[in-house]
């Protein structure tokens, strides 16, 4: 009897925590949503003013790439969890992790060729919503990073079993986010 209860506690703990997980992730969503408005508004103002081709859309393909590949170690993470396996946990929660370091190493690398162009946030209107973006979203992969690397060693400890795993679940919904912004990001400044 103890255990059923143990049981239905931890899965409402869960759904507490993902909701609350998903709130955040509709704010976020909203948060980033008026940022492509703010530059469609934009680009549809000034159309000569958007500048893609000078863009290193290269970096940027590789990154969307290592994402890709970031989403692959995150779920094995969360699976891994769901299992209670500790050390697999870790361990692709490290690499998930060493892929949004290389992510910002890229972008980093593409930041400074930009300003080595003299392409600045205060060259034109599209730099401006180029970096803006771009920035933020570095910020939430920098923040992403942060949190794998302290449930990794969390995970490495044990702190995760087969009926607690909610960290692990509501940090992969997280990284999801993290990617499809991504991939929103990708075309619409890059490609489009």
């Amino acid at each position: 009897m103890e255990h059923t209860v143990a049981k239905v506690e931890t899965e409402e703990r869960l759904e507490n925590v993902s909701f609350g997980m998903w709130l955040f992730i509709a704010s976020e969503i909203m948060f980033f949503t008026a940022f492509f408005a703010m530059y469609i508004i934009m680009r549809n103002a000034h159309p000569e003013l958007s500048h893609p081709h000078q863009l290193n859309w290269v970096i940027a393909g590789i990154n969307t790439f290592i994402l890709v590949i970031s989403s692959l170690f995150m779920t094995n993470a969360v699976n891994a969890s769901k299992e209670g396996n500790g050390s697999r946990t870790s361990n692709n929660l490290l690499v998930t992790a060493g892929c949004g370091l290389a992510f910002l190493a890229l972008k980093a690398v593409e930041y400074s060729g930009e300003i080595k162009e003299g392409l600045l946030p205060s060259t034109n209107l599209f730099y401006s919503c180029y970096y803006t973006m771009t920035g933020f979203h570095g910020l939430h992969i920098f923040i992403g990073v942060v949190v794998l690397l302290i449930l990794a060693m969390r995970a490495r400890r044990g702190d995760f079993t087969k009926t607690y795993n909610s960290p692990v679940e509501v940090c992969g919904l997280y990284w999801s986010l993290v990617e499809v912004v991504w991939f929103f990001l990708f075309p619409v400044l890059y490609l489009v």
